[in-house]
């Protein structure tokens, strides 16, 4: 009905598109191509395709003509997320579940009126009185009607020969208490052309059945290929094109299929897919679906982090569910999962992916634990380790720590029994772990286990072993987190150096630790050559990736923080504000990345004297961090600084101290008193202290912050040099003019010959301007 009504209003729409709606990624997959298709941007990944479809639509953009089909949207709370709200275009939706009839008009699609069965059923020469006899048997089911006048007319049966095969096909299936009901009327259609194939062409038979696996929808001849485990008769079906091209033609005649001979696939209605099942017995059912199995991991093209793969993979997953591919014991269909659930990363559907993995995961534990209760010794599956590990980094990557701890341990674990503490595969899931211990805030913890690894690996491995360098990247991170940054620099350019190497300059791991070198290069203080690098990274990025690529949003965000620290505000501020949306577009607004960013442009919107939209801004944001890392994680005391400091600057110096004084407190318990972050925190508890007109209390303070900044970071960092100038104003304020001289003329000094003569910061310094202390959290 669907396919009739767009074939008759064709001229009316300038965009159809079909969209399989049983499963939200089949979905998504049909957005994101949808996407392709009209050129929008951020048609990469499904993240950012999904939305650019929905508000394109919407808009009316670049087509106002649009129909979208849903098609067998059973789910209401599942489709209806995905139309376009309010756009010029339609909606039509095919559905079983007469829920829908309260959000959309319904078009009851009943059987044939007697008649159009029996007009039907005339065009292949069946008149009265049997036209009306099948008719009758069959319900007038149009789906059963159709199929028979096909056989009747493709076979040359008699009706009374057929209408003796249908009597004897009901009986036997009322003998099995089902219902009357259409796969009643379907299975009684049926079985005469399937009895006859099963005769002329056992081979196409198994085909068919075979089909019964996979989703409805086309099903792309290609995937007929020869696969190791196939039954002999199947074998030599899909192993010659002759023998196959004969086999899909019997289907066809037969009416068992719709063949598309231009698209290369066949398609079964989902009935038909039914009865095929209920025929079988068990055994032949369960070999059945491995071969589903065998033929879809023989279509794998091996490299789930290539786009150019990512169409096939497509098309393999929407098989997932109905083959039940997860709950396979064959090492290479779990090997195809595993390449299905890293495809979805790769392609921006975390959600799926981590579907995927769990389910893999407890379908390959319960495996093993039956075989272990049955008596067997199964051998500790590598592939169930791994599929674990990598659910844990999935879960990491969207912010789930918790539940990313608790998986990373227990796979941790298990791979030290089996392999052995200092193993490689050990190792690498010590690297997940400890991921996720910074993602927690544990940062000490963290870099005790990433220098342990980076050890390790340096004593155990070949010089370059490309683990390696990726040990050496993540002790670097650590490092970061721990506010030793010069350590964190000379480690991050041995990383990058290693994967240059090893990689090539453009890789993506290698264009990541260039990027963690010019972080911890902006950490020490060198922010001016940081924002040259970060330039040149955005630059390079940007000609490799797509527009709306998640690295390249990232390096941005990276680039505007860079930028204000260098002293260009208004560029930092323009970027931000770009990144802001578009990560909350791809991630939603609890997503690290998108808070991360958010924070930033807070502070941008702050430097732009924008200060009621940054107060706004600053507490939302650290109500997110509060929500999703807990009170006390680093990242939510550095939003509580940053905000302490909007408030002061706005007028309200005694909130700020309120918020700031507790904030040092748990910096300097969670990462110690010498912490960057905590010698930070401090300098603005002196500012809030200062402009209560408390100064002699600031005094003391700073004295001790200078000491440790000059210790901690070296004497020309620029936070000392903030906290050596708001030193020199307490002791001007406290009348000790000739110490305050020599401080404020050191630090002017330092400020022209670090910063520059042009900076902000130089020249709110050389008006007696206190300095202020922002954090931007390090990516976790």
């Amino acid at each position: 009905m669907a396919v009739e009504y767009i074939y008759r209003h064709r001229r009316s729409y300038d965009v159809v598109w079909w969209i399989q709606a049983t499963q939200e990624t089949q979905i998504r997959a049909s957005f994101t191509e949808l996407a392709r298709c009209l050129g929008l941007p951020g048609a990469g990944e499904a993240g950012t395709a999904v939305p650019a479809v929905r508000e394109a639509l919407r808009l009316g953009r670049p087509y106002r003509r649009w129909l979208l089909v849903f098609d067998s949207a059973e789910d209401p709370d599942l489709v209806r997320p995905f139309f376009p709200v309010d756009g010029p275009g339609q909606i039509l939706v095919t559905t079983h579940n007469p829920s829908w009839a309260s959000v959309a008009r319904p078009l009851e699609v009943g059987v044939f009126e007697r008649a159009e069965s029996k007009e039907l059923l005339g065009r292949s020469g069946i008149v009265d009185p049997d036209a009306d006899k099948i008719a009758d048997k069959l319900g007038d089911l149009p789906l059963a009607v159709d199929q028979a006048a096909c056989w009747l007319a493709g076979s040359g049966m008699p009706a009374a020969e057929y209408l003796a095969l249908c009597n004897e096909k009901i009986v036997e299936i009322l003998g099995t208490s089902a219902p009357i009901d259409y796969e009643t009327s379907v299975a009684a259609a049926w079985n005469a052309p399937l009895a006859q194939l099963s005769e002329s062409n056992p081979g196409a038979l198994l085909l068919l059945q075979v089909c019964a696996f996979f989703a409805s929808g086309p099903v792309s001849r290609r995937l007929f290929t020869e696969a190791p485990g196939l039954p002999p008769e199947l074998a030599a079906v899909v192993r010659d094109p002759m023998l196959l091209g004969q086999a899909i033609r019997d289907i066809s005649r037969y009416g068992l299929a719709e063949i598309d001979h231009g698209a290369g696939s066949l398609s079964l209605h989902l009935l038909v897919q039914a009865v095929l099942r209920n025929r079988m017995n068990d055994a032949h059912r369960l070999e059945m679906r491995h071969c589903a199995h065998l033929l879809l991991a023989g279509w794998d093209p091996g490299d789930p982090a290539s786009p150019s793969n990512w169409p096939r993979y497509r098309a393999i997953w929407r098989h997932v569910e109905v083959a039940e591919l997860a709950e396979c014991r064959d090492p290479r269909v779990r090997r195809l999962v595993a390449h299905l659930f890293a495809f979805l990363h790769h392609s921006g559907e975390h959600r799926g992916a981590i579907s995927l993995a769990k389910r893999a995961v407890r379908a390959w534990a319960a495996d093993r634990e039956q075989r272990l209760s049955a008596g067997e010794k199964p051998a500790e599956n590598l592939g169930e380790l791994s599929a674990s590990e990598r659910l844990a980094f999935y879960l990491w990557c969207v912010g789930q720590y918790d539940e990313a701890a608790e998986v990373a341990r227990q796979t941790l674990d298990r791979y030290a029994a089996l392999l052995g503490p200092d193993h490689s595969d050990t190792l690498n899931a010590k690297l997940t772990y400890a991921l996720i211990l910074k993602a927690r805030g544990e940062f000490a913890e963290a870099r005790n286990l990433n220098e342990m690894i980076h050890l390790k690996a340096r004593d155990s491995l070949s010089a370059e072993h490309p683990f390696i360098a990726a040990a050496t990247h993540e002790f670097a991170v650590a490092l970061l987190l721990t506010g030793e940054y010069e350590k964190a620099r000379i480690l991050a350019k041995d990383a990058y150096e290693r994967r240059a190497e090893n990689f090539g300059a453009d890789h993506v791991n290698t264009l990541a630790t260039r990027m963690l070198l010019l972080l911890a290069r902006r950490e020490a203080g060198d922010y001016a050559g940081a924002a040259v690098e970060a330039g040149r990274i955005v630059e390079r990025t940007s000609r490799l990736d797509d527009e709306n690529s998640a690295d390249l949003l990232r390096r941005r965000y990276f680039l505007s923080v860079t930028l204000r620290k260098s002293g260009d505000h208004d560029t930092a501020l323009e970027l931000s504000g770009d990144a802001l949306p578009r990560f909350r577009v791809r991630y939603g607004r609890t997503h690290p990345n998108a808070v991360a960013c958010a924070l930033g442009h807070a502070i941008d919107l702050r430097c732009a004297g924008k200060l009621a939209e940054a107060l706004e801004l600053g507490e939302e944001v650290l109500g997110l961090y509060r929500q999703a890392l807990g009170e006390t994680h680093p990242h939510t005391l550095s939003a509580a600084l940053d905000l302490g400091v909007t408030l002061r600057l706005g007028g309200n110096p005694a909130r700020a101290r309120v918020e700031d004084e507790l904030s040092l407190q748990r910096f300097r318990e969670r990462l110690g008193v010498n912490h960057p972050h905590s010698i930070a925190c401090g300098i603005n508890v002196a500012s809030d202290l200062y402009a209560l007109e408390r100064v002699t209390e600031a005094a003391v303070l700073d004295s001790g912050l200078l000491d440790k900044a000059r210790h901690v970071l070296g004497e020309d960092h620029p936070m000392t040099l903030a906290v050596q100038l708001n030193r020199s104003l307490d002791l001007r304020e406290l009348g000790e003019n000739v110490a305050a001289d020599s401080l404020r003329s050191d630090v002017l000094m330092r400020h022209v010959r670090v910063l520059g003569s042009n900076h902000p910061n130089t020249e709110s310094a050389a008006r007696g301007v206190r300095a202020d202390c922002d954090i931007d959290p390090m990516p976790l």
